[in-house]
């Protein structure tokens, strides 16, 4: 008889193929946009056949749409244990430990905020798949930690949806363009380039200040 495989993400051979071609199209999509990008150049980076890669995910935009879900995919997971690490604490610990969480993810993998950053700013059918996909569910997240975090103070909470949205975009955006950030401070003494003391500085701005409800 026959084994059949399992359902879920092929292993062997076919999951290292696969991971290097998505791991060349993240880092090409991500430097160079959409547009700029050919799947020759993907190829040519993750070792493969270029006909493979039209085979496996129907071109181009099959390929973005993955690695989109990829990224999606894996953020969800991280900040779904995030929240079961912080089971019984209090809305507002279990809000910043979210958004810490969040932080640690977009510098760990820096061109998913840059990818993100390219695309949801232009007019196309792509930026409305990107919203749908990836920032609508993150916003739909931290707004309901936010709001229970809100619900448990006094008084109320001004500009809740704002601050939401400016504490994501404000982290995918410092991240996105840390080298440059990290140039415009370094006269006022500032080592952004010191990965630890970004990290700090990017949690005192952001979770203490974007989100200080």
């Amino acid at each position: 008889m026959t084994e059949r495989r399992g359902r879920g993400r092929p292993t062997g051979p076919d999951a290292d193929t696969g991971a290097a071609i998505s791991m060349a199209a993240l880092h090409r999509f991500a430097a160079q946009g959409f547009e700029a990008t050919s799947l020759r150049e993907i190829a040519k980076d993750a070792g493969v056949d270029v006909a493979l890669i039209s085979y496996r995910f129907g071109g181009k935009t099959g390929l973005w749409k993955e690695i989109v879900s990829q990224a999606s995919g894996d953020l969800r997971a991280a900040l779904d244990q995030a929240l079961g690490e912080m089971d019984g604490a209090n809305a507002q610990d279990r809000l910043d430990h979210s958004a810490r969480v969040f932080l640690a993810y977009l510098l760990d993998r820096p061109e998913v905020p840059r990818l993100l950053l390219r695309d949801i700013t232009v007019d196309t059918d792509r930026s409305l798949w990107l919203l749908e996909t990836l920032s609508l569910p993150l916003h739909r997240h931290f707004i309901a930690l936010a709001q229970a975090a809100a619900d448990e103070r006094p008084t109320e909470t001004e500009h809740l949806q704002f601050r939401v949205a400016n504490f994501i975009y404000s982290a995918a955006s410092t991240v996105a363009r840390r080298e440059r950030l990290s140039r415009l401070v370094a006269d006022m003494g500032a080592d952004m380039g010191d990965d630890a003391q970004f990290a700090a500085a990017l949690e005192a701005t952001l979770v203490e200040g974007a989100l200080a409800l």
